[in-house]
């Protein structure tokens, strides 16, 4: 049973860092890149960076959680 378990705790922290990944590229990457470009489609100022900041720490947040889910592994 334990086998089935690990199983299933893995395949949740997967897809939990998945939506980790996907909200740091959303939310941080694409609009730092787009702003690497010369983008005129993106906001400028502090708010736009804050809530790029914003995303990265979500994402961040998410992957942390996802580590914690990890230490329900059993032996």
């Amino acid at each position: 049973m334990s086998l089935v378990h690990n199983e299933q705790t893995k395949l949740t922290a997967t897809a939990l860092n998945n939506i980790a990944v996907a909200f740091v590229i959303a939310g941080f990457v694409g609009p730092v890149v787009a702003l690497g470009y010369g983008s005129d489609a993106l906001p400028r100022g502090g708010i736009a960076i804050a809530v790029s900041f914003i995303w990265l720490f979500v994402g961040f947040i998410l992957h942390s959680i996802a580590k914690l889910i990890l230490r329900d592994l059993e032996p």
